[in-house]
This record gives C-alpha cells, structure tokens and sequence, in this order.
C-alpha cells in the first residue's frame, strides 16, 4: 500500500499560512490603535506654588528684620541728646549693641565715635549766598548731638519766594564716612556735616556745614532742596557757597 504526502504537507502548509496570517492581523489592530494621553494644566499650580514661595520669602525677611531689630542692645545716658528719629535708625543697623553717651557713639563696646562738632550746640548762625536773581539765607540752631532747627529763606527778585521751617537729623549712619564740600570762591575742599529733613511727596532738604580751615571763622554751607513752589530745586551744582554772616 503506497501512502500520497504531497496532499497532507499541503494541507499542513494551508493551515500554518492561516494562523501567520491571523497573528499578522492581531499585531495590526493592537498597533494602529489609537493612544489614548491626558494632559494636565499646570499653570494654577505653578502660579499657586509661586504665590506660596513670595509669601513664605516676605514672612522669613520680616521675622529676619524683627530679629535684627530685637538683638540691637542700645544703651542711651540721656534721650533728650538725640532725636527719636535718629535712635529709631540706629535700630535698623547691623550692630550688637550701640551706647550712646553725651558726644560719644559707643559700638559693641569696642569702637567709639565722636559726634560732629559743627556747628556748636545752642549757637544760632545764619548763612547767605546769592546767584543772579537768587538769594538764599539760611538760620540754624544746633539743639543737641544729633539735631538743628533751621529756617530757609529763598527769594527771586521781582518773581517769587519761598521760607521753610522745620527741623533736621545728621543720619544713624554718619559714621561710616566723612561727606565733603568745596568751596566755589577758593576751590578747597572742607569737611561737613549734613543734616536732613525728608517729608511726604518726595520732599526732602540736606544742610551742609562746615570750616574751610580748623581756624577759619566763618562758617560754610550748601544745601539741597525741593518743593520750593515756583523756584528751581537747589542741588551741589546750581548754587553758590553759603556763608555766615
């Protein structure tokens, strides 16, 4: 009896294509489905997150600031020598501990400054000047380490005036540099003490004093100002050396 393969390797083959044939069309479908992606809006959670963040800086830089404040020690002989307003900025400085005793600033115990001498304490000095149709007299009076009450009088003749009372502050930081001047008549240049008086609007006045020699006589000034109604500001530049009278 004589068995035919031909017919059943055939068949076999049929049956191999189909099931290649089959799983193709599986890998197919499974790889032209569609991907299914969600996004998500992060836009409130980083502006949340950002708000957070500026929140939590402010209140670690005023807890900063009220440490700094509460660590100054600041020992004082006799209020009435020096200005609330300059005690007041002695708390903003970057000082352990501060004593202020008649002329002397005392620093963490170790560095001592003297006030500035000029003008005197209880003398009355009235300083002028003049450019073109500009004229300016200043009266001061030192009422104690830190503090003068002064008048400003501007007049432009045939046009307008100006007068200013108040009173004005050497700075809590005067210390950490010498400010100078230089005379317009002789060109030199002198060492002076400012004192100044800031108010609302942006309004603000510096006086400027000082000798041109140890032994000179007469005191020198300049100021800077603003907020003088109809008149120009007055700065370092644009007016001439005040002096005593």
């Amino acid at each position: 009896m004589v068995i035919h393969y031909p017919k059943l390797i055939m068949v076999k083959n049929i049956i191999i294509a189909l099931i290649i044939i089959s799983i193709s069309g599986c890998n197919s479908s499974q790889t032209n489905k569609k991907t299914s992606v969600t996004f998500v809006d992060t836009t409130k959670t980083v502006a949340s997150d950002s708000l957070y963040s500026n929140k939590q800086e402010d209140a670690i830089n005023d807890k900063q600031r009220e440490i700094n404040e509460q660590e100054i020690e600041i020992s004082i002989k006799n209020e009435s020598d020096y200005s609330e307003k300059f005690i007041e900025g002695l708390k903003k400085l970057r000082e352990e501990k501060i004593t202020l005793s008649d002329s002397l600033l005392i620093l963490n115990d170790k560095d001592t400054i003297h006030f500035p001498g000029t003008p005197k304490i209880g003398r009355r000095i009235t300083l002028t000047g003049k450019k073109d149709n500009l004229a300016i007299a200043v009266t001061i009076k030192r009422l104690n380490y830190t503090t003068i009450d002064y008048k400003i009088e501007m007049i432009e003749f045939g046009k307008s005036s100006h007068i200013q009372n108040g009173k004005a502050d050497i700075a809590s930081s005067f210390y950490f540099g010498d400010e100078s001047d230089e005379s317009d008549k002789t060109g030199v240049s002198y060492f002076v003490t400012e004192f100044s008086d800031l108010r609302e609007n942006d309004c603000y006045t510096y006086i400027r004093v000082g000798y041109e020699e140890e032994t000179s006589p007469y005191l020198l000034g300049k100021i800077i100002k603003n907020c003088n109604g109809k008149l120009l500001d007055i700065d370092l530049d644009n007016f001439s050396t005040l002096i005593e009278k």
